[in-house]
């Protein structure tokens, strides 16, 4: 009885230290990425180049299953499904949160795509019929106090970069609204994808999504037409491996398995130490703005989200 007891202690104490290790490496994409602009890598390179550097392991997963006799037989509606979610999610997703990082702050960025959450919400009552309690709304409207807050605080940080000529706002705005499409996007995925998911079964579904998205992405870089620009100085190179596999492939994995430990509720309210991290390193490595306004807009997001997931 005593060394049950100790197995599954140790079993909550793993699964506790994954969901952190997983937010954590989530949270450093922005930092990764951040470093490669510096060296004037454009969105769709660096986009790509993660890509190819992700795909082999995706990939592996695909063939073990299908050799494995674990696959799951699919229809043609399966299928579209699986494309139109990995497009949404792992490419257009993606794309959008990297153009973002070229105009705000990582920590600011990381914030807005923790917005998701409430977009399901919106999604859910526009789609699914779900109608959302006055609770909810309250926790809804706190959130964006707590970005608007940010925004506010945010106003003297600049990047550099310029915007493009047709976009009537400022760069600061231009990111911001880049990094809220990225959140909407995950929104979708994470509001329609349940179903299939469960049909399938998590791996089947991601190497798949993960294979249609990096489709995408290629197709996307042919149509621009220069492939001179995978030339890039071997930094770049080193931190688009980091930003796939310790940024990608390596936290997955620490969170299905944090899941399997302490179960999807507690993994989801460590996960809020993410943006934390985000602010933290972001300060530390990129030396972006760092305040008393960031910690109290910071407060109220996380608070107000973990309210609502608690809620629902």
């Amino acid at each position: 009885m005593i060394q049950s007891n100790q197995q599954s202690t140790q079993g909550i104490s793993a699964g506790l230290l994954m969901a952190v290790g997983a937010a954590a490496l989530f949270s450093l994409k922005a930092i990764f990425v951040k470093l490669a602009y510096r060296y004037g890598v454009d969105v769709e390179t660096f986009i790509l180049l993660r890509m190819v550097f992700a795909l082999p392991f995706y990939l592996a997963i695909a063939i073990y299953i299908a050799s494995s006799k674990n696959w799951t037989p699919m229809s043609g509606n399966d299928w579209v499904k699986v494309i139109a979610l990995g497009v949404c999610s792992y490419y257009l997703a993606s794309y959008l949160d990297l153009q973002g990082l070229r105009y705000i702050s990582a920590n600011f960025a990381r914030l807005i795509l923790y917005l998701y959450p409430t977009l399901v919400l919106l999604l859910g009552f526009l789609f699914l019929g779900r109608r959302p309690s006055k609770r909810e709304i309250i926790c809804v409207a706190g959130a964006y106090c707590g970005i608007l807050m940010i925004y506010w605080q945010d106003q003297g940080f600049s990047t550099g970069a310029p915007v493009p000529a047709w976009v009537p706002v400022t760069a600061l705005s231009w990111g911001a609204l880049l990094a809220f499409a990225s959140a909407l996007c995950f929104a979708t995925y994470v509001t329609f994808s349940e179903g299939i998911i469960r049909r399938l079964g998590s791996q089947q579904f991601t190497a798949l999504a993960m294979l249609a998205a990096s489709v995408a992405i290629m197709v996307h870089f042919s149509i621009q037409g220069d492939f001179s620009r995978l030339l890039q100085p071997w930094p770049v190179y080193v931190y688009a491996l980091t930003v796939a596999f310790v940024c990608t492939v390596l936290p997955t994995l620490l969170l299905n398995a944090a899941i399997e430990h302490i179960g999807s509720t507690r993994t989801g309210a460590i996960s809020s130490i993410g943006p934390v991290f985000t602010l933290f390193t972001a300060a530390w490595i990129l030396g972006e703005p760092f305040g008393a306004y960031h910690l109290v807009g910071m407060a109220i997001i996380i608070g107000s989200l973990s309210l609502l997931r608690k809620k629902r």
